[in-house]
């Protein structure tokens, strides 16, 4: 049976809805580094509202001077953070190659699974699906870094251009082939991260079938991976414009507006889980072969 992105999604917004615990797993996780990388920015920020009387002014709005002195006085301390910040976000990177594994598995058998299957599934598929992920973000600096070279290179012709909306013409196709370039590397990765823990063959093997399956449903894969960054996409506008619209002035606007960044964090939860389910649904349900019973087989 080969199903395409439409179906893909709906199987995989139903499996991600079946196991709510899948979804506090990866909240549970983004709270955790969350906590962690917004506490030395937290410490800083108290200590100095606490001295002055700023802290009942930003209640009424954004202070951009203020936001400037405050990054001016404690710039050096924010950059001594660096190297920590990056420990921080090579660890995420691991623990997301960990759940991976446990997600994909888990969607493509129909969502339901305990939860010491699901460790261990994406135990057993942490080292693949780690190797494919670093491959994926050496890609994608390759490619930042490739942009960064090709802009230099536009720069020459940018001062030859007689007018600006040729110097913008040539940034635009730079960035569109780039934003592309992107696309299908994060989509081929996806993918290939879907075959490694599902499939039970050789890593090579593994990586192949991936790689062709997208060779041989390009629409499907464009579809399933476009619906869902749509969803995305469209919960992260939705929050934006309901957050500019609170007005926190006191106790009540404060709790309404973590109300509304909890739940906007669920949604996104929800909608990364989308991605896992359609992904794993379109390449599970379209790599069943189908046996084909001769009727002497029957008797």
């Amino acid at each position: 049976m080969n199903i395409g992105a439409p179906k893909a999604l709906f199987l995989g917004t139903g499996r991600a809805l079946k196991n709510w615990k899948l979804a506090f797993v990866l909240y549970a996780l983004n709270f955790l580094f969350a906590a962690v990388l917004a506490l030395p920015f937290a410490t800083v920020f108290m200590k100095n509202v606490s001295k002055s009387l700023v802290g009942s002014s930003l209640l009424s709005g954004f202070s951009y001077r203020w936001y400037v002195e405050f990054i001016h006085a404690d710039g050096a301390y924010f950059s001594s953070l660096i190297p920590q910040v990056i420990l921080l976000f090579a660890t995420y990177i691991v623990m997301e190659a960990f759940l991976a594994g446990g997600f994909f598995k888990t969607f493509a058998a129909g969502g339901k699974a305990k939860m010491a299957a699901f460790f261990s599934q994406g135990a057993s598929n942490f080292f693949p699906i780690l190797l494919v992920t670093l491959t994926e973000v050496i890609l994608l600096f390759l490619l930042y870094e490739f942009n960064a070279i090709w802009a230099a290179a536009n720069r020459e012709t940018a001062r030859m251009a007689v007018t600006d909306y040729q110097v913008f013409h040539t940034a635009l196709w730079r960035y569109a082939a780039v934003a592309m370039i992107f696309f299908i590397v994060s989509l081929v990765t996806d993918f290939v991260r879907a075959a490694v823990a599902i499939d039970d063959e050789t890593f090579a093997g593994k990586v192949v079938r991936g790689l062709s399956f997208v060779m041989k449903h390009p629409l499907s894969s464009v579809g399933v991976y476009g619906g869902a960054s749509i969803f995305s996409a469209a919960v992260i506008t939705g929050w934006f414009y309901l957050n500019s619209a609170i007005r926190v002035v006191d106790m009540n606007g404060i709790v309404l507006e973590i109300a509304v960044g909890q739940i906007f964090v669920l949604l996104r939860i929800f909608s990364k889980l989308i991605f896992y389910a359609g992904e794993a649904a379109l390449y599970k349900e379209n790599q069943i072969e189908v046996i084909k019973v001769k009727p002497e087989m029957l008797e």
